[in-house]
């Protein structure tokens, strides 16, 4: 029995092979998506119960991506915790006032994401917003 479902986005298929790879050893469904029109298109269309996302992406960064599904009520509820290698205080801030759950930066160690995707989809009120 799953886990959750989980939609892991990047437009580098390493990194989406890798990370599909450890939450399916952790009992997750996984879905991908690679751009940002891509991103929207699925969430709404499969409803995941979490979306780790890039910002770099084509067709869409991130941000914008997140603003997409904030105004659909279809998905404004889902978490979402940013996976990027940008780490300006801009991103950090935008992130912040769109409502993204967490921000973890690349590289990161797959410990760091196994727990914050736990803590994320097990305390949904916690609003564990991270700039580490």
């Amino acid at each position: 029995m799953s886990k959750g479902k989980i939609l892991v986005v990047d437009d580098e298929p390493e990194i989406v092979r890798s990370i599909s790879m450890r939450l399916k050893m952790h009992g997750y469904e996984v879905i991908a998506a690679s751009d940002g029109t891509q991103t929207t298109s699925t969430a709404l269309r499969e409803l995941p119960d979490l979306i780790l996302l890039d910002i770099g992406l084509p067709a869409g960064s991130g941000h914008i991506v997140v603003k997409r599904l904030r105004d659909s009520s279809k998905t404004a509820q889902i978490p979402i915790i940013f996976l990027t290698a940008r780490t300006t205080e801009s991103d950090y801030q935008q992130a912040f006032e769109l409502g993204v759950e967490q921000y973890i930066t690349k590289p990161f160690r797959p410990e760091e994401l196994m727990f914050a995707i736990e803590a994320t989809l097990h305390t949904p009120e916690a609003g564990s917003f991270r700039t580490d």
